[in-house]
């Protein structure tokens, strides 16, 4: 797995609401999630993001189920965030 230092720079994106979403999954939620979450985190952070955005705004859904299930809980981040 890449170091954290590696990770919050690839949660700097060019939208500000991905920052806000990336980074608090980074901050608050990576560090007690399963290799598989943390796969699929960082595979999220490979993609182009228009792509990722959609992902989130549910426009297009992911075919993979470990992906699926971190959108949903980066959906949740969001939806909390926005609730204070």
């Amino acid at each position: 797995m890449k170091n954290l230092s590696q990770l919050k720079w690839q949660c700097r994106r060019g939208v500000k609401e991905l920052d806000l979403v990336l980074g608090t999954y980074l901050r608050e939620h990576y560090e007690q999630a399963d290799d598989s979450e943390k796969a699929s985190f960082v595979n999220l952070l490979q993609m182009e993001d228009p792509l990722l955005f959609d992902l989130l705004l549910g426009n297009i859904a992911s075919t993979n189920k470990n992906q699926a299930i971190l959108i949903k809980k980066l959906r949740e981040i969001v939806t909390t965030q926005h609730n204070q």
